[in-house]
């Protein structure tokens, strides 16, 4: 049977390369976003096995066992297991694993033994998009090292830089959300995060949202951070905890260990962490010397709220 010929399409050899090349950017991207999920869920089994590993500290090679185990009833190699380990105990807060890396790079980078080196790598291979090949010859290369002698490792900070006294309110005004006279933590948390862009607008210029009910390990404790976010310009992690209540005691103390915590994680030329308590009321004199020697990086806000209407008050009443 003869075919058919088909009809001349003007441009024809054009569209077909531009289709071409959207369906390779697509796929491209597909992959991207499996192996980052693979990377996240790789950093969620590490934590998991840590914290299972920390119940059992008390009894010889318990972690050991557990991994072989693991192992075998997963279909997993025990080498994969440990490298997964690995790779928690290396980035123990998920926020700072960047989405722009593949899990192949990270396997090259929890190698490495000094944070600063590590964190060079990473960056550059994040900013010049480093495939793993070309990851591991600059690493084999020593390019870490030669910059460093060179003089040129640090980025200088930009000039003017904003104090912290110029970037924390003594009052916040949430007059956008809605809430009970009586409400608690959690629903002021949810109703933040659910207007976060508002948020960010009244917390000011600088700060980028990084993760909420943040966990952190100290002391074999897990703890959980409310809001956690990153000032751009001043350089420093910021803990935010929420006390839908007037500040008491201890709630200083809570965010001093958080602050020990971030401090004794940072890198490059971030610079020390700072808490921010925001709460319904506070002296500001007992602030002062509960902070003590932390009393330069810990802030204490208020917070206002839109309370419902008296109308809005029957209404939920009547239902």
């Amino acid at each position: 049977m003869k075919q058919k010929r088909l009809p001349s399409f003007e441009n024809y050899t054009a569209l077909l390369k531009d289709i071409k090349s959207l369906l390779q950017r697509g796929l491209v991207k597909a992959y991207k976003a499996v192996d980052n999920i693979k990377v996240q869920t790789y950093w969620q089994i590490g934590e998991r096995i840590i914290r299972e590993e920390l119940g059992h500290k008390g009894r010889a090679d318990y972690g050991k066992k557990l991994i072989n185990n693991l192992a075998s009833d997963l279909g997993f190699k025990r080498d994969e297991l440990y490298r997964i380990v690995q790779f928690y105990k290396v980035y123990p807060i998920v926020v700072t694993v960047s989405q722009q890396l593949s899990w192949s790079h990270y396997m090259e980078l929890i190698k490495l033994k000094k944070e600063e080196e590590r964190k060079f790598y990473e960056i550059q291979s994040t900013i010049e998009s480093w495939s793993v090949r070309e990851l591991r010859k600059r690493i084999k290369s020593d390019e870490y090292e030669k910059i460093k002698k060179t003089g040129q490792l640090s980025i200088k900070p930009p000039l003017q830089l904003p104090s912290p006294e110029d970037v924390f309110k003594e009052n916040y005004n949430w007059d956008f959300i809605s809430l009970d006279e009586k409400h608690s933590e959690q629903e002021l948390e949810n109703a933040l995060l659910d207007n976060i862009q508002r948020v960010l607008l009244e917390f000011g210029t600088g700060f980028a949202f990084m993760a909420r009910q943040q966990k952190i390990l100290i002391n074999n404790q897990w703890h959980k951070i409310d809001l956690l976010f990153y000032h751009v310009l001043l350089k420093c992690y910021i803990i935010v905890e929420l006390k839908a209540r007037e500040l008491r005691q201890g709630d200083i103390e809570q965010v001093t260990k958080y602050l020990t915590y971030f401090r004794e994680r940072k890198i490059g030329e971030d610079m020390d962490p700072i808490a921010l308590i925001i709460c319904k009321s506070h002296d500001k004199i007992d602030v002062y010397y509960s902070a003590g020697k932390n009393k330069e990086n810990i802030f204490v806000a208020e917070y206002k709220t839109n309370l419902p209407s008296a109308q809005e008050i029957k209404a939920k009443l009547k239902k």
